[in-house]
């Protein structure tokens, strides 16, 4: 950095502003704290020559971050544990960003809008999903027809007999009387089949009429049960509030994979958190691919929905993480294959179940 602005000599101190220990003339910076030695008051140009600084430094610790990361499979990693630091970005650091990078480009390219979700082939506008516990379609058309309590009616054919909500009602005294499991169980079903035959939304008027307590646990079951029973006019919600904890969700993952690596290393002279900093380098590199793949696909064949080019992301993620564990612990070809395969088993069965757990806690949340 040249002597320039705040580094001129006439600028500095006999001690340091930060932490008081005597400087010299000479000194730039404080031997101890490492503050810029000046005395200069901080100027609008001062302060943007600084930030550009630091900027340009870090841009720097970028590059060879990402040389290292794309072309050199492990390298980065091997030579974090190793010491080697100073010229690389802090690898926690740089996963966040590219993390969050990732999810924001994937969120504004994935429409859930567009998704069918009901069972038949074509979507019909305003249409909820309903779930079929046994009742043909024209039973179920008439029910939803039924839009009061007072306008329901049984039929009293029973060929043709409409199965109602008063069929499974339940008061709060016989609620009291069950298990938490049953009484949890038997309010969803109630509540489940209310709403279908009510269409009512409001958890509180929902409660009411049944005559049931309004607390904040009975109206989060009823918003559950209408959640489940119109699951096409909420699912964009629920999977866009689940896309935006993936991040959160496989960051908390990454604990438990690096667990896993360290008992299958055990007998190598390798620590839990170099296990870490090395899932988080090879996850990093899982996002950029993902990201590229996402991207040409969306420029190359926007009409398609093959993403063809996703796929071959994934299949060059798998070659990458088998060199970057070859590079890392430095084991032969066959134990690292055998290890790699190992690993990608146990991965995807601990994903599958994180994933799965995260869709449940969203739809509990939502």
């Amino acid at each position: 950095m040249k002597e320039k602005g705040r580094f001129l000599k006439k600028y500095r101190g006999n001690t340091c502003l930060n932490c008081d220990v005597p400087l010299d003339i000479t000194d730039r910076f404080c031997n101890y704290c490492g503050q810029t030695n000046t005395t200069k008051k901080l100027s609008f140009k001062d302060f943007f020559n600084e930030f550009f600084s630091s900027l340009i430094s870090y841009d720097s610790r970028l590059r060879h971050t990402v040389i290292a990361l794309l072309f050199s499979p492990g390298k980065i990693s091997k030579d974090y544990i190793e010491g080697k630091r100073v010229r690389y970005a802090n690898p926690f650091r740089f996963y966040l960003s590219v993390s969050i990078i990732f999810f924001i480009i994937t969120g504004m390219l994935t429409d859930f809008g567009d998704v069918n979700y009901g069972s038949s082939g074509n979507k019909k506008e305003n249409s909820a999903l309903k779930f079929d516990f046994g009742e043909n379609e024209s039973k179920k058309e008439e029910a939803n027809q039924i839009t009061s309590i007072d306008s329901l009616q049984k039929i009293d054919s029973q060929a043709n007999r409409i199965e109602t909500y008063k069929d499974k009602y339940y008061s709060e005294q016989d609620l009291e009387k069950v298990d938490f499991y049953d009484n949890f169980n038997k309010r969803y079903t109630l509540y489940q089949k209310y709403f279908r035959d009510t269409e009512i939304k409001n958890p509180s008027l929902g409660l009411a009429n049944l005559k049931h307590t309004n607390t904040s646990y009975h109206k989060w079951i009823y918003n559950k049960a209408v959640q489940s029973s119109d699951f096409e006019g909420n699912a964009d919600g629920i999977i866009s509030f689940f896309i935006s904890k993936l991040p959160f969700i496989i960051f908390l993952l990454l604990p438990v994979f690096a667990l896993v690596i360290w008992l299958l290393y055990a007998r190598r002279d390798f620590t839990y958190m170099e296990h870490l900093v090395f899932l988080f380098h090879t996850q990093t590199m899982f996002f950029v691919l993902l990201t590229i793949g996402i991207l040409l696909d969306t420029a190359l064949f926007p009409n398609s929905d093959d993403d063809l080019l996703v796929g071959i992301s994934l299949l060059v993620f798998l070659f990458y993480l088998y060199k970057a564990m070859r590079k890392f612990y430095g084991q032969r070809r066959w134990k690292t294959l055998v290890k790699f395969l190992i690993l990608n088993q146990i991965f995807t069965i601990l994903a599958l179940i994180g994933i799965g757990l995260g869709f449940i806690i969203s739809f509990a949340l939502y």
